[in-house]
């Protein structure tokens, strides 16, 4: 991107529309790309390369609220079980 980086647009989506649930879509998928997503208030993070199978739940799950959506679970999490 070329005026900030993801989680620079994300901290500013958050402070300017903290209602608007955040994904974050990469190629990436280390763990601490992961947790920094985590940190800066998004809802859920998916790796390009699981598009095909996964990138309609994740999308679901989060804009819906119904939880957050994490690559190192495969799967998603309850929002209600975290705090």
């Amino acid at each position: 991107m070329p005026v900030m980086d993801g989680y620079a647009a994300a901290l500013e989506l958050r402070r300017l529309l903290p209602e608007i649930p955040v994904l974050f879509f990469s190629v990436h998928d280390e763990a601490q790309l992961v947790q920094d997503a985590r940190e800066v208030g998004a809802r859920g993070f998916l790796k390009k390369s699981d598009a095909a199978y996964a990138l309609l739940d994740a999308v679901d799950e989060v804009v819906t609220f119904k939880s957050t959506f994490f690559p190192e679970t495969k799967a998603t999490e309850d929002t209600h079980a975290r705090v």
